[in-house]
């Protein structure tokens, strides 16, 4: 396992065992040719042929085809080929902000379309090191269950600014308050594209850091964390290195975070290929 490891395994993907997903002339997803069944059974909310699959033009409203998009959602969570519902809609479109049509969270990469998410990692400074704070997944996560996470991690919800559901993400899952989350720091954008078996995770994610008084302790309230744990940074560089204890894209926003702090010098081996990976040069479309 590497740094250079994480990159490329959330990057692994074949294009070809996928067909566009069109919108009004628009590609706005991937659908796995292995799920191409499914969709052609829904005539009047999709055409299916060998090199697409189109939305019906007479959906014509985000309304209508947000109602024949989750038809066929359902089907396939029926079918176990996603997770459960979480009853957290995405917005679909071209460009972030844009809504075509939503899609129930879970299903989203099934249809393949952009999924957009945040991640904040929190840390102190003592004596000029750092400190970050790790979390730990709950055993009865319907995903990634036990495994360490970022400081604050979410997906992006339809109908939430990024400022709102960062303040709201900080509250749920570390107990910051709105004060606090001001003073976060945007730091760019994470982009990767994961092929799974039913389906593909094209994803963007928002990262932020913000740095946290060294009296502050994280404390989550949504359930969805064990422990929350105060780690030196070379320590958590240590696992992300040489294992996959973390959650696998938050090894991303990690190394992204020692890219731009120093740690991972010009001296680096491979840094230049960590950068090119960071910018989404191993996305090929």
């Amino acid at each position: 396992m590497s740094f250079l490891d994480h990159l490329v395994d959330c990057n692994r993907h074949d294009m070809k065992n996928f067909l566009p997903l069109i919108h009004r002339d628009q590609r706005v997803g991937w659908v796995k040719r292995n799920l191409v069944t499914y969709f052609s059974s829904f005539p009047n909310a999709v055409r299916c042929d060998s090199t697409k699959i189109e939305t019906n033009p007479a959906l014509n409203t985000p309304d209508l085809l947000s109602g024949s998009m989750a038809e066929v959602g359902a089907t396939l969570t029926a079918a176990g080929l996603t997770n459960s519902w979480r009853n957290e809609p995405y917005a679909v479109g071209t460009r972030f902000g844009e809504c075509l049509f939503e899609l129930e969270r879970a299903v989203v990469p099934a249809f393949g379309v952009r999924g957009y998410g945040l991640h904040l990692t929190g840390f102190v400074r003592k004596e000029q090191e750092i400190f970050i704070w790790v979390p730990r997944r709950t055993a009865d996560r319907p995903t990634y269950p036990g495994q360490l996470d970022n400081t604050v991690a979410g997906g992006h919800p339809a109908g939430l600014s990024l400022a709102e559901n960062l303040e709201k993400e900080c509250a749920e899952e570390a107990g910051l308050s709105a004060n606090l989350v001001r003073r976060a720091r945007p730091t760019g954008t994470i982009r990767y594209r994961q092929e799974i078996e039913h389906g593909l995770k094209d994803d963007l994610i928002f990262s932020y850091d913000l740095e946290l008084p060294a009296d502050f302790e994280p404390c989550n309230s949504d359930g969805e964390v064990e422990n929350f744990e105060l780690w030196p940074v070379n320590e958590v560089m240590d696992v992300v290195e040489s294992s996959d204890r973390f959650k696998f894209n938050c090894n991303l926003v990690l190394i992204d975070f020692f890219v731009r702090h120093g740690l991972i010098g010009a001296s680096h081996p491979g840094r230049s290929r960590l950068l090119s990976g960071l910018r989404g040069d191993l996305i090929r479309s």
